[in-house]
């Protein structure tokens, strides 16, 4: 069963909506990879560098396209830019010298979200022009996939290329991605998911990847930050807790509302975490080796994940439906 949005039939908005998210993912995964190796791996940083530059053009495309289409709750929430994206982002290239294309961010905020389909003229070619997009994320989405895997290998195998990132990370990076090229290929080829199930095939990735967020947080605090220590290991205990209710596969042995609502507390609570963390940061308040784009990163994708929990759905009955 593939892991996927579900189908609304507007080809347009379902893929402006995606790029906009993953896109923006996808070229800050790229940021935080090329700022994690040494020096004298030059291929390694400008391999990085060139998935970021792609990226920024795959997000720069579906920008100029998603005016008056982008749909108003995935504009309106979090999932693609916080008060603290632009901030983050003019840090990170003052702190590590990568360049951003900030007005990509800028763009993004200006949008007018709407229902903007039916404005487009017949034969304006632009379900022709999103098909091609959709298929350039894809290829390079597959191939980041490759890179990453390469730099997990070589680290974690090999032994022969250091980086400052934890392992984990890429590992995790690699899911997200994967993740990534099934909703494109979703789009693409017209597959529709039963709404139930793909509740709980985002419960089962999200819940898991937010508990894996507040380890990596965890990890990278300054040993004297107890009380945001202690914060993430509570963050932790509760989606662990909710990740045993999908220990034995995509069928939850409680109710899926209740399971919802259990996840949509923990994701607020995280969200609050993460949105301090991220404002410390900012603050020059927080001893860590955490970059404020990191924080704000992982924080959008959190909000990715409440408008998910939010979106109505029936009760869940056990069977494929």
């Amino acid at each position: 069963m593939m892991s996927t949005m579900p189908m609304t039939g507007e080809f347009i908005k379902e893929s402006v909506d995606l790029h906009l998210f993953w896109a923006r993912i996808m070229k800050e995964h790229a940021i935080f990879d090329e700022d994690s190796f040494e020096c004298k791996d030059a291929p390694w940083i400008q391999e990085a560098e060139n998935f970021k530059c792609q990226f920024e053009a795959i997000l720069y495309e579906f920008i100029c396209l998603a005016n008056g289409i982008v749909s108003f709750e995935v504009f309106k929430s979090g999932e693609l830019f916080t008060d603290k994206t632009l901030i983050a982002e003019q840090k990170m290239t003052e702190l590590s010298c990568i360049q951003i294309n900030t007005q990509l961010t800028i763009d993004t905020m200006q949008l007018q979200p709407g229902t903007g389909i039916g404005m487009i003229p017949i034969g304006s070619g632009i379900e022709e022009k999103i098909a091609a997009l959709n298929e350039q994320a894809l290829a390079c989405a597959q191939a980041m996939v490759v890179y990453l895997q390469q730099v997990y290998d070589n680290v974690t195998k090999a032994c022969c290329l250091f980086t400052h990132n934890l392992p984990a990370i890429f590992h995790h990076q690699i899911e997200e991605t994967k993740l990534y090229i099934k909703q494109i290929q979703r789009i693409q080829s017209c597959q529709m998911v039963d709404p139930t199930f793909y509740r709980v095939e985002m419960m089962m990735f999200w819940n898991k990847h937010l508990m894996e967020h507040a380890e990596v947080i965890r990890q990278l605090l300054d040993p004297t930050e107890e009380a945001l220590i202690d914060k993430a290991n509570m963050i932790i205990k509760e989606f662990k807790m909710l990740n045993k209710q999908f220990k034995d596969g995509p069928q939850p042995k409680a109710n899926l509302k209740q399971l919802s609502r259990e996840s949509m507390a923990a994701t607020i609570n995280i969200i609050d975490f993460k949105a301090r963390i991220t404002e410390l940061i900012l603050a020059c308040q927080l001893k860590s080796v955490i970059s404020a784009l990191l924080g704000d990163h992982v924080l959008r994708e959190a909000f990715h994940y409440l408008r998910i929990l939010q979106m109505p759905l029936p009760e869940f009955k056990g069977g494929r439906g």
